[in-house]
């Protein structure tokens, strides 16, 4: 979307569509560096994403928890779970489908990114709501993770890299 500066209103108007993001990917957006390792500027990628979510009102979706803490007693820097009044009970679908063997394949044991947030746990969160929404991803289809394991349980991934190929509209 960044590549073609789609503008998210146009192809989403508001009046049909409600966007969302999950709490993980949220923070993850907020880690993005303005230098990525490669020293690519991300600024501006970081502004199209920034008023993309202001202009269309994209919200956050997250569910009811308590706060998270380090090793060493401090408050997380990022905290996943939502407070009182600000997102729902955690469905058991989604317990169910995270305890599974081949979701906790992606997760268990994988180390934590600068944004507190642990390998393939932004991607899990996207792969349960594709269960009941739409989830756009600019992933390769073939990348092996949460994502793919979803769109292979018959979630709803529309693979962005696919729908430009495609030279649908």
């Amino acid at each position: 979307m960044f590549d073609a500066q789609v503008v998210m209103e146009e192809v989403f108007p508001p009046e049909e569509f409600h966007l969302f993001i999950t709490r993980e990917v949220h923070i993850e957006l907020l880690e993005i560096p303005d230098f990525g390792s490669d020293g690519s500027d991300k600024r501006l990628l970081k502004q199209f994403i920034q008023k993309s979510i202001d202009r269309h009102a994209v919200r956050t979706t997250g569910f009811f928890g308590f706060a998270t803490f380090e090793k060493d007693g401090t408050p997380s820097k990022h905290q996943i779970n939502v407070g009182f009044a600000q997102g729902g009970f955690w469905p058991a679908s989604d317990r169910d489908w995270y305890g599974t063997p081949e979701v906790r394949t992606y997760l268990a044991g994988k180390s934590t990114r600068n944004s507190t947030l642990g390998h393939n746990q932004a991607d899990a969160s996207l792969g349960i709501r594709s269960f009941d929404a739409i989830v756009l991803t600019h992933e390769k289809r073939n990348k092996p993770g949460p994502i793919r394991l979803a769109a292979e349980q018959f979630g709803y991934v529309l693979y962005l890299r696919d729908l430009a190929e495609s030279g649908l509209t």
